[in-house]
């Protein structure tokens, strides 16, 4: 029998310890970085035209390529060519250390108990590692201890591997954002996609979702689970330990916000809600929680994120927020505003596809919620509005559109 010992790497710098029901973990790992692997579709594993991602002000502190490229994995042995990593040369921080070990003291004292996003780089290769933390002062001590470093449980994280061949004083760290806990690991993740370092294996915060395991440990995991069989006598055991008031939950039910921390701890990348004025509503913890709230499914709100387009006739879904100071007007996904938010999108889930009407001079002359609507009050048939619609295009003095007009867009008759 081979015994198998997991470690957490988030718990050991600090962070068991918070207040009950708060569910942690790390976006660390203990294998090397891979090279890029083709594979299924996810809304993170997609080359986003930027352009189709920002609303309209650009923050001033990031100045964004045009293409916004992820990291993509899978189980898959496909390669495909390799997408440019650590993006960090656009980063403006808050604080930045140019020696990591000499700057140590200050470090300690300025990052003590602050709890936010930081950013490791390599000064040799240019080689960055994103991470988070809610002690941002024990996080650096950890990596400043050499012992530590060197310890069984971590001396094979790519960081760890960078640190003790290059020495912490080759890498100077940068302090990105003081983050509150219930948005640590969004902002981690938004920070993550973009800047796609090279030290992170894992495209997401606190979450190993589309890591690829070495042949090595494929095996490791086939031997385990062809010895996972217990005896009846075991299983016996095992259910009379467990059974009535010899469960340790007996009786007992997860709380409110215990059953909300399961969720977003389970939930493989957040979905950002926009209005059709592309303001952001609300942040939902997953996919599959939105899906279930709105009476969809996973794969019509996948194709929503994947495309770009309305959901309803007014809401943008998207996995990566349109700018990065957006803020949500709604800040609790399980509130009372979240709730009627939801009766919202539910309450119109007969429209497919609204149709937004202006007049030659970009003037808003009214939202249909379909081409039928539009025609018995236009008088024009629903396929030329369709068709037009389709291009953006220009008939009879009306502009046709499935979603709100840029001021900056022109138009030809």
């Amino acid at each position: 029998m081979i015994s198998v010992k997991m470690y957490n790497f988030e718990q050991s710098a600090g962070n068991q310890q918070i207040k009950p029901f708060i569910l942690v973990g790390t976006s660390e790992t203990k294998r090397s970085p891979l090279n890029n692997i083709k594979g299924r579709y996810s809304p993170w594993n997609q080359k986003w035209s930027f352009n189709s991602l920002v609303a309209s002000n650009i923050n001033p502190l990031l100045n964004f390529d045009l293409k916004f490229n992820i990291r993509t994995y899978s189980t898959s042995n496909l390669s495909t060519p390799t997408e440019k990593q650590d993006n960090t040369d656009n980063l403006v921080p808050l604080i930045a250390y140019d020696n990591f070990k000499e700057n140590r003291v200050n470090i300690l004292k300025e990052q003590k108990d602050k709890s936010g996003i930081y950013c490791l780089i390599n000064k040799n290769n240019g080689h960055s590692y994103v991470g988070s933390s809610i002690n941002l002062a024990s996080r650096m001590r950890n990596y400043l201890n050499t012992a530590f470093l060197k310890s069984k449980q971590n001396i094979n994280m790519p960081i760890v591997k960078a640190l003790l061949k290059y020495n912490p004083s080759n890498f100077k760290l940068l302090i990105l954002e003081y983050v509150d806990l219930k948005t640590l690991t969004l902002r981690e993740t938004y920070y993550i996609t973009y800047v796609l370092p090279y030290y992170n294996v894992l495209k997401q915060g606190y979450s190993s979702l589309g890591y690829i395991h070495t042949k090595e440990t494929k095996a490791l995991l086939s031997q385990l689970a062809k010895n996972r069989v217990h005896t009846d006598e075991t299983k016996a055991l095992i259910a009379r330990a467990l059974t009535g008031e010899n469960n340790p939950f007996y009786n007992k039910s997860h709380s409110m916000e215990n059953k909300v921390r399961i969720i977003e701890a389970k939930s493989a990348y957040p979905v950002y809600i926009y209005n059709s004025f592309k303001k952001l509503l609300i942040i939902f913890p997953s996919v599959g929680t939105l899906a279930k709230l709105i009476k969809s499914n996973h794969p019509t709100i996948v194709n929503v994120i994947k495309e770009g387009i309305l959901f309803r006739g007014e809401w943008y879904f998207t996995n990566i927020p349109y700018n990065i100071e957006d803020a949500p007007l709604i800040t609790d996904w399980n509130s009372k505003e979240s709730e009627e938010l939801i009766l919202n999108i539910n309450n119109n889930s007969q429209i497919r596809k609204a149709v937004f009407v202006y007049d030659m001079n970009k003037n808003f002359v009214a939202k249909y919620d379909g081409v039928m609507e539009a025609q018995r009050a236009l008088g024009i048939s629903h396929s030329t509005i369709k068709n037009y619609a389709k291009v953006n295009g220009i008939y009879k003095g009306y502009i046709f559109r499935y979603e709100r007009l840029n001021d900056q867009e022109t138009f030809g008759s």
